[in-house]
């Protein structure tokens, strides 16, 4: 049983790894699916990262890092210890049980006609120009938007929460010390608006996700104030940060692969494959950060315990073990297993709504815009410490 000190060393802080992380994952990846970082064991290989993201050795490391960064206490430091992100074991499938039901295929569907309604509307504000810059005027405006109807929240309301999820998007980065003013003053202002929206749901539930959360429950058991704020609040960041980031990439992807967009223009039907293709040759979550609670054997290797272990959801989706072709990007390939929504008991609540607002999103992107192509460099997020891949300008011309 080899121990992780004998493991091949990466180092994700490093220019060259910054520069081009791809040829040094797949190098290593060739030797061992296994490496280590200067703080933390590095997983590799799809079948592995599949395996211990469903391991119960494995826990959670977000209140962890959060604590690493000097934040153990206070409003903000309790919030993200009640959200799913953050529990395991019975308090996690407690809390997923009551809401489970809110966020399947079969309840995400009755969204999808507003969905397209609103990316049609948007894509009509700018389409006349002939360029865009397309985060600005339609990734930062789809998702939240999105979330804001399915929340009940009025549309002069909706730049108030872009504002906060802006601000929370700092919870999950190595740099949240440096912003944690900017995070506490979103989230005061976050949680009393969420607290008079709860209020008023209670005396006059509507049809919206707010009183269908409110009314989930099990025999009796029902979702604390603190429960139900922490699953709004994880609800915003999900339901904006990543899914316009994942937006970004996928037109990024089209414009390198101008074939597969001309083929989702003329055969819609591809949506649901492409996005599932999008999110595994450019997944906006590349890592996802456990700590193992004992020690972990696995394939020949022991990781000890008390380790944080990064499981490279970037490197699954590459693995040549798991997919032919890894670094292709073909619509057409049905390349469906990819682990961007993760696995196992953390496996993306809304990832049905991701899909659904993907899907309804990028056949109306591709009808109306026609062929596109950059038309300019786009500017990167530092992925390293956000923990989001994305651009934070994608300049396009149609």
């Amino acid at each position: 049983m080899r121990t992780l000190d004998e493991a091949p060393f990466v180092d994700p802080f490093s220019e060259e790894f910054q520069a081009d992380p791809v040829p040094i994952i797949d190098r290593v990846r060739a030797r061992s699916w296994l490496a280590r970082t200067p703080i933390s064991a590095l997983v590799l290989g799809r079948e592995q990262v599949h395996k211990l993201l469903s391991d119960p050795r494995l826990r959670s490391a977000l209140p962890h890092l959060m604590r690493l960064q000097g934040v153990n206490e206070g409003e903000l430091y309790d919030l993200v210890a009640s959200a799913l992100l953050s529990l395991d074991g019975a308090d996690h499938a407690r809390i997923r049980s009551l809401v489970s039901r809110a966020f399947t295929p079969r309840a995400v569907e009755p969204y999808r006609p507003a969905m397209r309604a609103l990316a049609e509307e948007i894509v009509e504000r700018f389409v006349g120009a002939g360029e865009c810059e397309f985060m600005a005027d339609f990734a930062d405006h789809y998702p939240i938007e999105v979330m804001c109807q399915l929340l009940g929240v009025p549309p002069e309301d909706h730049l108030r929460f872009a504002r906060w999820g802006d601000a929370l998007t700092h919870v999950l980065s190595l740099e949240l010390s440096l912003h944690l003013d900017e995070v506490n003053e979103a989230l005061a202002g976050l949680n009393d608006y969420l607290a008079d929206l709860i209020a008023e749901r209670q005396r006059r539930p509507r049809q919206d996700l707010v009183s269908q959360l409110i009314a989930a429950g099990d025999d009796g058991d029902r979702l604390s104030p603190l429960e139900l704020g922490a699953l709004l609040g994880g609800l915003l960041f999900a339901g904006y940060d990543t899914t316009r980031n994942q937006l970004a990439l996928a037109m990024t992807l089209f414009c390198e692969h101008p074939e597969q967009w001309r083929l989702l223009a003329e055969r819609p039907e591809l949506v649901a494959p492409a996005v599932e293709e999008v999110m595994r040759v450019a997944g906006v979550i590349a890592v996802t950060a456990r700590v193992a609670v004992e020690d972990v054997e696995l394939d020949g290797w022991r990781i000890p315990a008390w380790s944080l272990v990064s499981l490279s959801l970037s490197a699954a989706n590459h693995d040549p073990a798991a997919f032919d072709d890894p670094h292709g990007f073909d619509i057409t390939a049905g390349r469906e297993q990819q682990l961007t929504f993760g696995a196992g008991p953390h496996f993306c609540l809304g990832a049905n709504l991701a899909r659904a607002e993907m899907q309804e999103a990028l056949p109306v992107l591709a009808r109306r815009l026609g062929p596109i192509a950059l038309a300019g460099e786009p500017q990167w997020r530092p992925t390293i410490t956000t923990g989001i891949f994305g651009p934070t300008r994608l300049p396009l011309r149609f």
